[in-house]
């Protein structure tokens, strides 16, 4: 190919890129985006019945593959792109040892009466691994920008609802499901309580379109550090105004859940930004914490007095449970080690017969043992891993969108040693997408990739040239 048919092909693909493409995959993904920030998906379920859950999310993940195969998705082509297979490797190989943890022990599993149990779990497992494989290989690397810029408009909005219901107890994504469902499902009612006294330990209760705090702060804080590192890389007054404001709002919605985690997470991700951008982090964080800090005295009055009172923590239901959170199950986890009780196994659902633990890392070493948590955290820094080298080369196309989607999977690591994130659909299904688009900027416009489908119909239009012509 010429250097005038690549400059042609590129911007092409530019001009193609979302969310000015007619391509159907991407719009596909971004209505299930969507879902996941307007709808509560954990407390909505359809009136059909199945072997699985009947949630909303289910369904959607059911367009998602049938759409994949209606329209070609990419069939093969993601095996042949030059796309890192760092992060799909591992997440395979997290996936065989959860298998195997539940076939090595698969009597005593039966016995229990575990499995269907666990036929739930990997029935959510495989709707995340669907949905990072979805968007890996109908993603080209000009779509991840738009996307990027669409999450940050997503996050934003829903941050104004979880505002609107600290402020007035109204949760606009419950009664907005609600009524557009009618009488095709059901949503539970919302958990959402604003007044401390009633809550727990003094605290509110704020959940947006989640069924807990610690998932929508979650949701929200994976995706702040794009419109942060938006703001350094800003060339306008009004660019950086717009991500600026992005980023108080989700950091103030997220303190307005009243959660330690809304505080540690941005911690995290601009400790982990700033190992890139030193200089400019350096400058924006003093007048940063001030404004933040006024900002959510405003926006959430009350909320940084809960989640920066030491004493209370330290002293609260919750801290003194995290203690003994290993204790606790350690002689299960002896009598499993390598390879745990079976993942899935476990039911937060009955307290009485399982212990919940505020660590996702110790639910992985009991379900899936020493193996399985290794796999786990390689899965999680697979990504992160591999958007070094394009964050590093600075003149690189991509180096900005790789170290934004990489902090949220940070964000994510941070996570699961908060909470049992895996026990909230959104945090995962965010970090999976997240995932994805991490490893798609990191390879940066190499690593697209013409679709099976399309070059199959290529190869036929040129051999039936070539026979006209001969």
């Amino acid at each position: 190919m010429t250097a005038a048919a690549a400059a042609t092909a590129d911007a092409t693909r530019v001009r193609d890129a979302f969310p000015h493409t007619k391509r159907p995959l991407p719009w596909i993904l971004a209505g299930f985006l969507a879902m996941l920030f307007f709808v509560p998906i954990s407390g909505t379920e359809l009136n059909i019945h199945l072997p699985v859950d009947s949630r909303i999310d289910r369904f959607a993940i059911v367009v998602l593959v049938l759409s994949w195969i209606w329209f070609g998705g990419d069939q093969r082509a993601f095996l042949r792109t030059r796309r890192s297979k760092l992060f799909v490797t591992a997440a395979c190989v997290f996936l065989v040892l959860a298998v195997a943890s539940l076939l090595l022990d698969v009597g005593r599993i039966v016995n229990l009466g575990d499995f269907k149990l666990a036929e739930k779990r990997f029935a959510l497992l495989g709707s995340f691994l669907i949905l990072s494989w979805f968007a890996l290989t109908a993603l080209r690397f000009e779509d991840v920008r738009g996307f990027v810029t669409y999450l940050i408009g997503l996050a934003t909005l829903t941050s104004l609802g979880i505002l609107v219901e600290r402020h007035t107890g109204y949760n606009v994504f419950y009664e907005w499901t609600r009524a557009i469902l009618g009488p095709a499902g059901k949503v539970v009612p919302s958990p959402t309580i604003i007044h401390p006294a009633f809550g727990t330990e003094g605290r509110v209760t704020v959940v947006g379109p989640t069924l807990h705090g610690l998932a929508a702060a979650t949701m929200l804080l994976i995706v702040m550090p794009f419109a942060l590192v938006r703001m350094l890389d800003a060339t306008s007054r009004r660019s950086w105004s717009m991500n600026a404001a992005a980023v108080l709002l989700m950091c103030a919605a997220a303190l307005a859940t009243d959660r330690k985690t809304a505080l540690l997470l941005p911690i995290a991700v601009v400790l982990y930004v700033a190992c890139y951008r030193p200089r400019p982090m350096m400058r924006l964080v003093p007048i940063g914490v001030v404004v933040l800090a006024g900002f959510v005295h405003f926006a959430a009055p009350g909320a940084i007095g809960v989640v920066t009172n030491v004493n209370r923590d330290v002293h609260s239901n919750s801290t003194e449970h995290r203690v003994g959170d290993f204790t606790d199950v350690e002689p299960d986890v002896l009598a499993h080690p390598l390879i745990g009780r079976g993942f899935g196994t476990l039911d937060p659902d009955q307290p009485s017969q399982f212990r919940i633990n505020d660590d996702e890392y110790i639910d992985e070493l009991w379900q899936v043992g020493a193996f399985g948590l290794f796999a786990f955290i390689w899965m999680i820094l697979a990504p992160i891993v591999t958007a070094r080298r394009a964050i590093r080369s600075r003149g690189a196309p991509g180096a900005s969108l790789a170290l934004a989607t990489s902090a949220g999977c940070v964000a994510f690591l941070v996570v699961c040693a908060l909470f049992d994130s895996l026990s909230f659909a959104q945090a995962p299904y965010m970090f999976f997408l997240v995932a994805a688009l991490t490893t798609i900027a990191a390879a940066g416009p190499e690593g697209n990739v013409v679709p099976s489908r399309e070059l199959v119909a290529r190869l036929a239009h040129r051999r039936s040239r070539a026979a006209v012509a001969t």
